[in-house]
């Protein structure tokens, strides 16, 4: 079973940030008309937090994010993350 190498380890400050990448994803799932799955899975979002990728090459290091999806969200998604890096520094 894989399911123990697929957990990412999440502190406070990463669930924080975890809530805003599923509210983005949300945003996207219901612009797009799909599942929020569709747009990334709860594993990458983990991994988002976790990760706090700067940049678009950083970005798509991440697993689950593949070149269509790096050009269709990366941007929306390093926003998100730059905003909350900001708001937990002030």
């Amino acid at each position: 079973m894989r399911e123990a190498e697929d957990e990412v380890a999440i502190g406070p400050a990463d669930e924080r940030l975890l809530a805003v990448l599923k509210s983005v994803r949300t945003s996207i799932a219901r612009e797009e008309h799909v599942p929020p799955y569709i747009v990334f899975s709860d594993r990458t979002l983990a991994e988002l937090a976790v990760r706090r990728p700067r940049s678009l090459t950083a970005f798509q290091d991440v697993r689950g994010v593949g070149p269509m999806k790096l050009e269709r969200y990366g941007e929306r998604f390093l926003d998100a993350i730059s905003k909350a890096d900001d708001i937990e520094a002030a």
